[in-house]
């Protein structure tokens, strides 16, 4: 009887999700009015990574609709909560849920207006003022409806905001992947070159999911235990910004984009070079940004101390916490570099592959599959434990 019950509500949650998709793949059929796809417009989606970053951080620039800007405000302003809180500025770390999300909402109503505002101007979208301000206005509603729908997955849905993004990564690439397949196919030996990019997806995949289950085992004493009983195993993830990473950094990086259209080709910002370098320096910051938000070594070292916990060898209090910092920066090294690395050759790499370009993509979207297979195993998991 509970395992119908539990189907059931797998079931109706399923149908939510896809019903959300359904309004979502709607929305982004509907065509932006009064809007000109300027040759700026077009100029700036062939010779830049404006249309994969608008992909991976919840955005649709290949096809200006009223969803074109979608959850990037979202994805900003979810990181400065992030980030205020954890370096208690402004007394961040005191505020209630309640007022944390209102305060996000504010924060994402303010970037999608200064974002809408940004891609109306900046690609020369309009021509005059009052036009501006009511494209402006209908890519700020088309944004906060997307936001609102991410919500609804969160409440009736599976997977909430992360699976309307993974959807859009997903289906905006899909044509780029199956084109760059029929021209692989196309070549001298084509079936031998597909079965061998399949054979290298599949141990990519294999191996992200490997290094993403990965953790650096610290052992801890319970004082309140035997002396014969096993330390306790408090693990520290290898990868564990990564995905944050992807979505925010994604979103930081159209502005450096869009700003190379309004200086000029000639500018700093139009360089590729300096795009590599700053997207590289970006992701490795980011990424150790992330792993910090979710193993803060403060709050595990207050924990360790309220719990009556030590690690072995380590004075507790402020001796472990900055025993736990030295670790997390040492351990994040690998992952922080690796997923710098992907994130640059996503990015950059149609550059380099030419008239197979979207391959470039593919590593991206398979840690994206590994990171929706967690998540589904999460919640199983989650499930089982609250039936029990």
């Amino acid at each position: 009887m509970t395992q119908k019950i539990q189907l059931n509500n797998l079931l109706k949650r399923l149908g939510a999700t896809f019903f959300i998709l359904i309004i979502y793949i709607l929305g982004c059929t509907i065509s932006l009015p009064l809007v000109n796809i300027s040759t700026t417009f077009r100029r700036v989606l062939a010779n830049s990574s404006l249309g994969i970053m608008s992909f991976m951080s919840g955005g649709n620039l290949q096809r200006l609709s009223l969803f074109s800007v979608g959850l990037n405000p979202l994805m900003i302003s979810m990181m400065i909560i992030q980030l205020l809180t954890m370096m208690r500025l402004f007394y961040f770390d005191t505020f209630s849920i309640k007022q944390t999300m209102r305060i996000q909402q504010w924060l994402t109503l303010i970037f999608a207006i200064i974002q809408s505002l940004a891609l109306t101007l900046m690609l020369n979208l309009t021509t005059n003022l009052l036009t501006s301000l009511a494209v402006t206005l209908m890519l700020t509603a088309g944004s906060l409806f997307v936001v609102w729908l991410g919500n609804m997955n969160t409440r009736f849905g599976i997977g909430g905001t992360i699976t309307i993004i993974l959807f859009n990564i997903i289906s905006g690439t899909l044509p780029n992947l199956l084109s760059s397949i029929g021209k692989i196919v196309g070549q001298s030996y084509g079936i031998l070159w597909l079965a061998l990019i399949v054979l290298a997806s599949f141990g990519l995949l294999i191996f992200w999911i490997s290094f993403n289950r990965a953790y650096y085992p610290i052992k801890m004493v319970d004082t309140m235990m035997s002396s014969h009983d096993k330390p306790i195993i408090l693990p520290l993830g290898l990868n564990m910004g990564a995905m944050m990473t992807y979505m925010v950094g994604m979103s930081l990086l159209m502005i450096p984009t869009l700003l190379a259209n309004i200086l000029g080709p000639q500018s700093l910002f139009a360089n590729p070079y300096f795009e590599i370098v700053l997207s590289g320096i970006l992701a490795f910051a980011l990424f150790y940004f992330f792993t910090f938000v979710q193993f803060d070594p403060k709050e595990q070292a207050k924990t360790m101390l309220h719990n009556n916990n030590y690690i072995i060898g380590i004075r507790p209090g402020e001796p472990t916490k900055k025993y736990l910092q030295h670790l997390v920066i040492h351990v994040s090294f690998f992952g922080a570099l690796l997923n710098t690395i992907q994130l640059s050759f996503g990015l950059l790499g149609s550059r380099i592959l030419g008239n197979f370009a979207g391959l470039a993509i593919l590593p991206m979207n398979i840690i994206m599959v590994d990171y929706r297979m967690k998540l589904a195993t999460q919640l199983v998991v989650n499930k089982k434990r609250h039936s029990a």
